[in-house]
């Protein structure tokens, strides 16, 4: 894709991943290390994919430039990872795929979703901010230190889901590899 401009102009569209193809899981890989700094593997991504959780894929034209993997327990939700490629950011795409992403959670049947977020990551802390969220509590150390960083902390964060229902969100596609009979947003299993 040419200029950040042109981005905001291309079209965005947001789909479930059910059950990723390993090209699809290399494209989660892809967008996951060039979005964080401790990024899951291909085999942790994979082994997120249940009746319980639900995968969202953010692409523009038909480039996967971000994802959201959340799981839903009886009326709880928690946010696994959500991250956009770093060419993209900035432009209000994280924004969208959280906002769809938090209405699922509440569309599922959950009431508060429930995240952890870096103490450094000033970013992604005001865009939950501004959804929200409030820290809940600390864990130390969290995230692991890697190349010569060192350990950090990790802000528990919580929002209660009810004030989203009125938010007007992107649709998310079914997942066009998934069958015919499978229904994506179905509430996933207690």
């Amino acid at each position: 894709m040419g200029s950040r401009r042109h981005a905001r102009l291309a079209p965005l569209s947001l789909r479930f991943i059910s059950k990723p193809s390993n090209e699809v899981l290399q494209q989660l890989y892809l967008v996951e290390l060039s979005a964080h700094r401790d990024p899951w593997t291909p085999d942790d991504i994979a082994s997120t994919f249940s009746p319980n959780t639900r995968c969202i894929g953010l692409y523009l034209k038909e480039e996967l430039i971000g994802f959201a993997i959340i799981c839903i327990v009886y009326d709880e939700a928690e946010l696994y990872t959500i991250g956009v490629n770093p060419k993209y950011q900035g432009l209000g795409f994280g924004r969208k795929l959280l906002a769809a992403t938090l209405k699922e959670c509440l569309n599922l049947g959950a009431a508060r979703c429930f995240l952890e977020v870096r103490v450094s990551n000033a970013v992604a802390f005001h865009l939950y901010d501004s959804y929200g969220f409030t820290v809940t509590g600390t864990r130390r150390n969290y995230y692991p230190g890697s190349n010569g960083e060192p350990a950090e902390d990790a802000y528990t964060m919580a929002c209660d889901l009810s004030p989203l229902a009125s938010v007007a969100t992107l649709p998310i596609e079914p997942d066009p590899a998934a069958p015919a009979t499978s229904d994506a947003s179905a509430a996933p299993q207690q």
